[in-house]
């Protein structure tokens, strides 16, 4: 007999560390500031930037910090520039390096290199208690500097030089990774190893731990993060790279010299990365440097100094040079990044047709390989007086919230290039969503779909609005797109009443590819502005049956979706985009909150910024399910102007010495503090805000029932802080998200009764302090017993792996008789109700919407 797996854990194991109380790493560094004569001498020369008038400093600590592997930080606070380093920092690589890029980064006629003297820079030895901590008034851990900046380093250090047996042999260790000059460390496993797959893009892959320190509010102890991910290299020439947000599309290269960059004999091998960004060049796009490092370093060295577009068209040579005098250079491969396909690659059927291909390196590892490395870094870390965190227990399964649906009718407006993809979204109306298919007696153009919902659809040629933008000399992408969204806006004229629309349009690698600009962000401004909802659609084909079928093969042989002709995976595409623009008409429905929240308002708080202006945006949703924004000098307005209000560009604050009291002025409004009653929960985003508009957000500041209201000076006079009798009605939950630099680490069950470490659900930290962790979405079920660390099962790699992050929720501020672990089960149930979506969400439902409404900006 055989017991059933359980498939989540009784608590939640962060994959961090803290130190033991009173423990202590003594270690000497050598720390000099660069010479006053060196930076004063070069600021009268550098370009002036902001309202301060600022000397501009781009790369400089980047340049200092990578140049020479002796040195670990770089603190740039101009015109002091303090460097801390291991002993064998050489003074004269440093001169030269900041010589460099003062030639880079000024235009004045002076040999830099004759007018700074390296011995004026002296370094002093300093000895540093790595783990150095004391607690703020809050309670909340506050950590030396140099634990932020130096601390990683030392424990990345501790991994090169001796070691993680769980890895495996075949010559491979561990280097230090590139640094960084917020503090961050990697441990990467060196040299990456090849995958080749049959049908993917064949390359290298290796793994990496980052290791950073971060606190927790109210939390005493200090958080050292771990977190082990893998890193990806192409092999083929790179045919594309996603473009993210407004600009060019850029990426990393790792460049790598294993004699060292500098020609020392006792220089350690590291890696350094430098950034490439692709633009126009002398009428053709090609990949270049981008000011900082790499442009410096190619004057410091002698060996052969890599060209970005030879990397990018051949990324196995750059690699692999014939020679030990050339700098190798590894393209940093990211998702979505296609890859032209070998010879071998290519289908047999067709052998001269040219194919891209993804990476065969997929995202993640399963959380056996986290829990592996977890616990081999603890009996590492346990003689220095470094522990793993405690495991945090589960307050329970979230379930989700039940939805009612309006009453409204909802208009739509199709615009297709093929009468496929038009049939497709007509049959994802009627046949998943379940609607009854009638034609308007007034008008025969207009279909009419009843059911649980109203949608009344019009259908237009999307041929004169879809197509790319042609590329003109001596014209930026953002003027072009400028242009575009006006004659778009043009074309469409204005809208009677708001409506939700989709277009069949290419995706970005098509318009790439024919050298034209994607219009998708200049049609969603030409649409909202006519006060129509874009959503768009790749084009949709029908389903082909397979022709042939293996007898005793475990899947399902492949169906069309019943009542149509076209296959699962398209019929949900086409119902994701009508869903989400008819979640942008307003149809976000009504919440079945619990008892004790019955009649409760929701609002959630975000703050989107921009280049010379910053929008807050904050969104109520009522009991009733009736959703209203806010924004900035403008009047509420239900939530379906919102694609309107921002593409007009409401609700900008501009940049200046008067932004952060705006800022403030609007999240004080929003609040209602001292004027409204009713009970309400406000969700706030604290990754942008807590920094600006709202400090008290901060895990130094932040103290619960003790609110400072926004724009309060906290290193100013003493500030009066609000108990809940001044703010009636008012709970704010803090919602913290991993983000880029990974603030919350990767979490798993240790339970030894569970088949592999999985986990979901809510879990308490502390009175305050939850994590909130959402099941693997449906499509990602890899077998958790694919381990990737295992050196001899290279294949295991071709499978992506979902880990999912958890979020962090703070019960800031509550009311009398409140229960924080019923609020933070609230937020987290808020996460996974929706109309328009089976999905669950990084935010809570107020304040995902308000992040979605800000793809309009």
């Amino acid at each position: 007999m055989t017991t059933k797996r359980k498939t989540t854990g009784s608590f939640l194991r962060l994959m961090g560390f803290t130190a033991d109380p009173g423990a202590r790493w003594d270690q000497e560094v050598f720390v000099a500031e660069l010479p006053a004569t060196w930076t004063s001498r070069v600021a009268a020369h550098l370009p002036r930037l902001g309202p301060d008038r600022s000397p501009r400093t781009q790369g400089l600590a980047e340049l200092l910090c990578g140049v020479d592997p002796a040195v670990i930080h770089v603190n740039v606070r101009w015109p002091s520039i303090s460097i801390t380093a291991f002993a064998g920092v050489d003074q004269d690589v440093l001169k030269d390096a900041f010589a460099s890029w003062a030639a880079v980064a000024t235009t004045a006629d002076v040999d830099w290199y004759a007018v700074f003297d390296p011995h004026e820079l002296q370094f002093a030895p300093s000895t540093l208690n790595l783990l150095e901590c004391s607690v703020h008034d809050n309670g909340t851990a506050l950590p030396a500097s140099h634990v932020f900046n130096v601390l990683p380093t030392f424990l990345a250090k501790q991994v090169v030089e001796q070691g993680l047996d769980m890895f495996g042999g075949q010559g491979r260790a561990f280097i230090l990774g590139p640094p960084h000059v917020g503090g961050h460390r990697e441990a990467v496993l060196w040299p990456p190893q090849k995958l080749d797959v049959a049908r993917g893009g064949s390359g290298w892959v290796t793994a990496k731990i980052q290791f950073h320190v971060e606190t927790a509010p109210n939390c005493p102890e200090l958080h050292i993060h771990a977190d082990l991910s893998i890193t990806r290299f192409p092999i083929t020439r790179v045919t594309w790279v996603p473009q993210r947000g407004d600009g060019d599309a850029g990426a990393t290269i790792w460049l790598h010299a294993p004699r060292g960059f500098l020609g020392r004999d006792d220089e350690p091998h590291t890696l350094l990365a430098s950034s490439v960004v692709r633009n126009w060049h002398e009428n053709e796009r090609k990949w270049r440097w981008k000011p900082g490092l790499a442009r410096v370093l190619a004057r410091l060295t002698n060996l052969r100094f890599p060209d970005p577009q030879r990397v990018f068209d051949d990324p196995a040579q750059s690699a692999s040079p014939r020679d030990e005098h050339t700098i190798r250079a590894y393209v940093v491969y990211s998702e979505g990044t296609k890859l032209a396909a070998q010879e071998s690659q290519r289908p047999v059927e067709r052998p001269n047709r040219a194919k891209s291909l993804l990476h065969a390196a997929k995202t993640g590892l399963v959380p056996a390989d986290h829990m592996a490395v977890h616990r081999s870094l603890a009996a590492l870390f346990a003689p220095l007086g470094i522990r793993r965190l405690p495991d945090y227990p589960r307050m329970g399964s979230v379930a989700r919230l039940g939805m009612h649906e309006d009453t409204h009718v909802y208009p739509i407006e199709l615009y297709t290039q093929s009468e496929q993809t038009r049939g497709a979204l007509l049959a994802a109306l009627e046949h998943k969503l379940g609607l009854k298919r009638t034609t308007d007696r007034r008008d025969p153009s207009i279909l009419m779909f009843r059911g649980d919902l109203t949608v009344k659809v019009r259908s237009y040629e999307a041929a004169p609005i879809s197509a790319g933008i042609a590329r003109a000399p001596n014209s930026k992408d953002f003027e072009l797109l400028r242009r575009h969204a006006r004659r778009v806006e043009q074309v469409l004229g204005a809208c009677p009443e708001p409506r939700a629309a989709v277009v069949e349009l290419e995706g970005a690698q098509y318009f790439d590819r024919a050298n034209l600009v994607d219009p998708k962000s200049a049609m969603k401004q030409a649409f909202a502005r006519t006060d129509r909802r874009l959503q768009c659609v790749r084009p949709i084909k029908p389903f082909t049956p397979p022709k042939s079928w293996p007898e005793k093969s475990k899947r399902k042989r492949p169906e069309a979706f019943p009542g149509t002709n076209y296959g699962l995976g398209e019929i949900l595409r086409a119902t994701a985009a009508i869903e989400d623009g008819l979640r942008q008409l307003g149809r976000i429905g009504r919440y079945e909150l619990p008892a004790e929240f019955s009649g409760f308002e929701q609002v959630g708080i975000y703050l989107h910024q921009g280049y010379g202006y910053r929008v807050p945006i904050a969104i109520r949703l009522s009991s009733a399910g009736k959703a209203t924004v806010h924004l900035w000098n403008e009047d509420p307005a239900p939530y379906a102007d919102a694609p309107k209000l921002l593409a007009s560009e409401k609700g900008r604050i501009p940049n200046g010495s008067e932004q952060k009291k705006q800022v403030a002025s609007f999240l004080t409004n929003v609040l209602g503090i001292k004027r409204d009653s009713h009970d309400r929960v406000v969700m706030v985003s604290a990754n942008n805000l807590r920094a600006w508009g709202w400090p008290w957000l901060q895990d130094q500041h932040v103290t619960p029932d003790r609110l400072l209201p926004p724009g309060a000076d906290m290193n100013g006079r003493v500030q009066t802080s609000l108990a809940p009798s001044a703010t009636r009605g008012l709970r704010v939950i803090r919602l913290r998200e991993p983000a880029s630099s990974m603030e919350i680490t990767r979490g798993f069950t240790h339970d030894p009764e569970l088949h592999a470490p999985r986990v979901h659900g809510l879990f308490k930290a502390s009175e305050r302090l939850f994590y909130a962790l959402n099941p693997r979405p449906d499509q990602m079920q890899t077998p958790l017993s694919l381990t990737k660390l295992d050196p001899a099962i290279l294949s295991n790699f071709a499978h992506a792996v979902a880990n999912p992050l958890p979020l962090e929720l703070l019960v800031a501020h509550m009311q009398p008789g409140d229960d924080a672990s019923q609020l933070a089960m609230l937020v987290a149930q808020l996460r996974r109700s929706y109309l328009h979506t089976e999905q669950d969400t990084l935010f809570p439902s107020v304040l995902h919407l308000c992040t979605l409404a800000s793809e309009y900006i």
